[in-house]
């Protein structure tokens, strides 16, 4: 009789969600301060996203979100002594009348606006799916290296499958992976990952 093959360490690695110091810390913060295990655990990193948030960050670079709510709950202090700067389109007067003529949704015409802007960019999507939608479409078209997507909506089939297609480009992303997520989660998401990011460069200082 053959004898079963051992998975080795390596593969059990290579199976397993790509993890780094810094991710860790970030999903044991969120597990602690909102107490929701399921959340923590749906969040997957992709090996560049960290690295290119902080790239964003000291190159002063945009983060763009896909709410007024979320850009008003973000803690505009983790960017003090930067020249990041936060900006939302989704109500922008432009948007809206591009919108009505183009027959297309306000979220699809925000990212195609946000990828117009020059420089790194992390585009966070917390509740509209037409918008991580317009990024996968555009992809296609671009490479968008400079591009970082944190994907955190909540909902069901199509917001599901669209979070499953971000995991499975070339982008850096962030991912709450299945029906986990919401504008306040993705919120508090952001903001907990560039108060790391902070801490992180206080102790190399």
């Amino acid at each position: 009789m053959a004898r079963p093959v051992k998975r080795s360490a390596v593969t059990r690695r290579a199976s397993a969600p790509y993890i780094s110091p810094l991710a860790e810390k970030i999903i044991r913060t969120i597990e602690e301060e909102t107490q929701d295990q399921q959340f923590a655990r749906s969040l997957h990193f992709s090996p560049t996203a960290l690295t290119h948030i902080k790239r964003t960050i000291a190159a002063g670079g945009t983060i763009v979100v896909d709410t007024q709510l979320m850009e008003a709950d973000f803690n505009i202090k983790l960017l003090e002594g930067t020249n990041a700067q936060i900006k939302c389109f989704i109500d922008d007067d432009e948007v809206v009348k591009l919108a009505q003529i183009r027959r297309t949704t306000r979220a699809e015409i925000a990212v195609d606006i946000a990828l117009s802007l020059p420089g790194p960019k992390l585009l966070v999507i917390g509740s509209a799916p037409a918008a991580l939608n317009r990024i996968l479409m555009r992809r296609k078209m671009e490479p968008l290296s400079d591009v970082c997507v944190l994907a955190a909506p909540s909902g069901f089939a199509t917001i599901v499958q669209l979070k499953e297609k971000l995991r499975d480009s070339d982008m850096a992303y962030i991912v709450a992976r299945g029906k986990m997520g919401g504008v306040s989660q993705t919120t508090h998401l952001l903001n907990t990952i560039l108060k790391a990011i902070q801490e992180e460069k206080q102790q190399e200082q």
